[in-house]
């Protein structure tokens, strides 16, 4: 009897949760692409994944972009947790999650143009963090050519 009321209990929680991030966020469904004041946005969804659904919050993803409501930016997520064999190897994946992510911004027409940003705006913010998807798609690439510069033959 314990069990049913606390499960019970829980399923209201959820429900007034929910109905409030909805208040709070228009645009807000309980579902895997929303949590609390994040939204998922876009991912290439990791080789390893056992998951049937597409990229979203809950998947393991290679890459993904999520917005958190709350700040107003986007944040960068990397897997890193593959080995590889030689540095060879992880230039090569880096490069396949850039080429991704630009396929991404050319087909979402995000501005790419690296004129707009100077060095102290790049240097003063966090790498995995940016207010719009293009400044996230510059530091990323930033890092991958910056990685091949040091790490690739």
């Amino acid at each position: 009897m314990f069990w049913k009321i606390k499960m019970w209990l829980s399923h209201i929680h959820a429900k007034l949760y929910n109905r409030k991030m909805i208040k709070k966020y228009p645009d807000y469904k309980d579902d895997e692409y929303n949590c609390g004041d994040l939204k998922f946005v876009w991912g290439i969804k990791s080789w390893d994944d056992l998951t049937s659904k597409d990229a979203n919050l809950y998947s393991m993803n290679d890459l993904d972009i999520v917005y958190d409501r709350e700040k107003k930016e986007y944040m960068l997520g990397i897997e890193t947790i593959y080995t590889f064999d030689d540095k060879e190897d992880e230039i090569k994946y880096l490069e396949g999650l850039l080429d991704k992510f630009t396929e991404y911004v050319r087909e979402n027409k995000y501005i790419t143009n690296q004129d707009k940003m100077c060095l102290t705006y790049i240097e003063s913010s966090e790498p995995w963090r940016a207010e719009t998807i293009s400044e996230l798609y510059i530091r990323f690439k930033i890092f991958v050519n910056g990685f091949k510069s040091v790490f690739g033959e």
